[in-house]
């Protein structure tokens, strides 16, 4: 057939793939507009741009008229105060007005409010320090507050139970003899980080060992009672009536643990977080004493170590519950006060690992967090990013992200959207030492490059991709390294699964993987479909790992006997010879091993399971049949990129500068392409679209024809179609 060249807007016909007539139709824009996906920048809120006249006008002309950005996050910065609602009314009202003729959505993002609480109703952290008791059952002792990150965190230090026993060995005690003797103890409080304590528990009492506890009082409400959501949902509805597009908390929960850098340090982490209203409801929950189970989770009846696992893990997992119930609480109350259709978020990661000080923080509730988007910030690995994603609804995540200089954060934002992970931009009016501002020129020009081909992205919008091994962790296992000392880690928890280094060893062998907790299982987020297969949120997978099974929690056990039972290809890593109760259960997991397909880690294992590594090293298959592909180096250089792609034995190459992504099949032939760059597309080796210069370029089939969208205000870039 001739080569046609068509002029602007010209309806047409052509024989298509499969000989049929159809019509097509080419359209010229100056560029894509941004469609079913936010491209979101964060802008630092300080007092400069409250107090000085039109200055936050004058930012938002700058992000509309520069920027791609669609939706605006506000954070408070440098003191200005989001809770003075007499100031800020006025100007997120102006704000917002304004950056809505300006086309820009705008969302508010609130910290906790230090200044609304109480001490009896603050979160508080327990520390131990064990003593021997003379022959008149008396010792003294001065405990220092430890363990807080920040000093004025810390309110005050008190004593909180003394435990006197005999010890029969290392964490073991007669308990014949234990008694609570914090009444015959006498405390002196010279300063907030400091409890002077005299044991007076008298001859009865001589040579037995006493566990003093104290409680550190902190500068943070309990997410035990509802003193933080109230704070949080007093503020929205002080500004109810600003129509802001979006609403997040950010990092939260218990957010001022002392770093730890050094993982052979001296000085581990070895507290735990209590208060009142916790109590209260763990008392509800279990039916125990959270005061106790704090004792029982550092000592154990002589011969009884399964009381002291027991206790480990029902506190671990009450404790990691708290941040989520205020997130969750307050995701529900802002879709009543500004909508369901607001965008929620911003991710509830804090330092993107599972064995620093996270669990602490927020209790590693990543993929649990009510949103709609998937969302995690800086360097979370790619595997857990796809967990976290294909745990919720929409398929795009997102990735908040800053560093000291902009390169990584443009290299990794480009490079994710390749696995349908956009970027969250941190920040703008960002002017702390060793940061860049997002309206800096060469932030604006770099990210707009990459945002250029997010557009694409979003326009086609793909599914996320087809993945097809689904590796599931037991937090239990996590949460809990007791009695295996070797594997108490510096935060007080086992961090020698190597869960994420596995997941991530895995991927860049070529098996693309989605990294989630057993959480999901108990949840029932993560179930297992007729077919045999672990279905989660819709998402199927061909295979499992498990990694690290000890303590497993029924549900998580009655899933691995179902799934093997059921033929699935299972490779699991570690034993387990008790339970989340500290029951013996090695017979189970007996019949769970015998079962599976490989025992033990292995990346040459996975070959077993049926698996096939992704063969594209510049492109990742979608769960819908389309392939993206990316090329850093194309779109920053001009030169163009190949892509090659087999679609039910007919192969598409085409010539990009950026980005790429395509569905076709052999009936329907073309049926779907965006890209950035866009110089030409071949079938089977013959040319099918061209263009004598570089475009962005969209095409899609539909009942009334194909339409091919070409990104050039001046309209001159005609293409030379065959047989699209």
């Amino acid at each position: 057939m001739k080569k046609l060249i068509f002029p602007i807007a010209f309806l047409f016909l052509l024989a298509n793939h499969t000989g049929n007539a159809q019509s097509q139709q080419i359209k010229y824009i100056p560029e894509f507009s941004n469609e079913n996906h936010e491209q979101i920048g964060y802008w630092f809120i300080s007092p400069n741009l409250i107090t000085e006249e039109n200055l936050y006008q004058k930012h938002i002309d700058s992000i509309a008229e520069n920027c791609k950005y669609t939706l605006i996050f506000l954070t408070a910065r440098e003191g200005a105060d989001f809770y003075d609602y007499k100031k800020m009314y006025p100007v997120f009202k102006n704000l917002v007005a304004a950056a809505h003729k300006k086309g820009l959505k705008v969302g508010l993002q609130l910290w906790g409010n230090y200044k609304d609480k109480t001490m009896e109703g603050s979160q508080r952290m327990i520390i131990e320090t064990e003593v021997p008791l003379d022959q008149s059952g008396s010792a003294t002792a001065s405990i220092k507050a430890k363990f807080i990150r920040f000093e004025h965190r810390l309110l005050k230090s008190d004593l909180f139970k003394v435990y006197a026993f005999k010890k029969t060995g290392d964490g073991f005690y007669d308990p014949a003899t234990l008694k609570d003797i914090t009444r015959s103890c006498e405390t002196v409080l010279p300063d907030k980080a400091t409890v002077e304590v005299k044991i007076k528990a008298g001859e009865s009492m001589k040579g037995l060992t006493a566990c003093i506890m104290t409680q550190q009082y902190c500068s943070q409400s309990s997410n035990w009672d509802d003193v933080e959501i109230n704070g949080f949902i007093e503020a929205m509805k002080a500004y109810a009536d600003i129509p802001f597009d979006g609403f997040s908390l950010d990092e939260y929960g218990n957010k001022f643990i002392e770093r730890i850098f050094d993982q052979n340090t001296p000085n581990p982490f070895r507290g735990r977080w209590y208060s009142n209203a916790m109590a209260r409801e763990y008392a509800k929950a279990t039916g125990n004493s959270l005061e106790k189970t704090l004792f029982d989770g550092r000592y154990a009846p002589a011969g009884k170590p399964e009381l002291r696992i027991r206790a480990i893990n029902e506190y671990m997992e009450f404790m990691r519950r708290g941040a989520l119930r205020v997130e969750t609480a307050v995701y529900h109350a802002s879709r009543e006060i500004y909508g369901k259709q607001i965008f929620s978020g911003i991710h509830n990661t804090y330092h993107n690992s599972l064995i620093n000080d996270e669990i602490w923080a927020n209790g590693i509730g990543w993929w649990s967090a009510p949103r709609a988007y998937g969302q995690t910030d800086e360097k979370t690995f790619l595997p857990t990013q796809m967990g976290i994603a294909m745990a919720h609804t929409k398929n795009a995540m997102y990735n908040q992200y800053y560093d000291v200089v902009l390169e990584p954060v443009l290299v990794k934002s480009f490079n994710d959207l390749r696995y349908g992970v956009r970027t969250h931009y941190h920040a703008m009016n960002d002017k702390r030492p060793l940061r860049f501002d997002l309206e800096d020129p060469d932030a604006i020009a770099g990210i707009n490059a990459n945002e250029n081909c997010a557009r694409l992205l979003n326009k086609f919008n793909p599914s996320l991709p087809d993945i097809r091994l689904l590796v599931i962790f037991g937090m239990e296992g996590l949460s809990n390294w007791y009695p295996n000392y070797a594997d108490r880690g510096v935060y007080d928890i086992n961090d020698k699964m190597k869960v994420e280094e596995r997941a991530v060893e895995i991927w860049r062998s070529g098996y693309l993987n989605a990294l989630v907790p057993s959480d999901l299982i108990v949840n029932n987020q993560l179930t297992i479909g007729a077919d045999g297969k672990p279905v989660l949120n819709g998402h199927k997978f061909d295979a499992v790992l498990y990694i690290n099974p000890q303590y497993a929690r029924e549900p998580v056990i009655r899933f691995l006997e179902q799934y093997t039972r059921k033929g699935g290809k299972l490779m699991i890593e570690g034993k387990a010879d008790r339970d989340f109760k500290g029951n013996l259960i090695a017979d189970r997991f007996k019949a769970i091993y015998d079962k599976a397909t490989v025992i033990g880690y292995s990346v040459e294992g996975l070959p077993k399971l049926g698996l096939q590594k992704n063969l594209l090293p510049d492109g990742c298959r979608n769960a819908d049949g389309s392939y993206t592909f990316n090329d850093l180096v194309a779109m920053r250089t001009g030169k163009a990129a190949t892509f090659r792609v087999n679609f039910e034995g007919d192969e598409y190459t085409g010539e990009y500068r950026g980005l790429a992504v395509i569905k076709a099949g052999k009936k329907s032939g073309l049926q779907k392409m965006g890209a950035t760059g866009f110089t030409s597309l071949h079938r089977n080796g013959e040319e099918i679209l061209r263009l004598e210069e570089p475009a962005d370029i969209f095409i899609e089939k539909n009942d009334k024809g194909t339409q091919l969208i070409i990104a050039d205000k001046n309209a001159r870039k005609k293409p030379v179609v065959n047989k699209l």
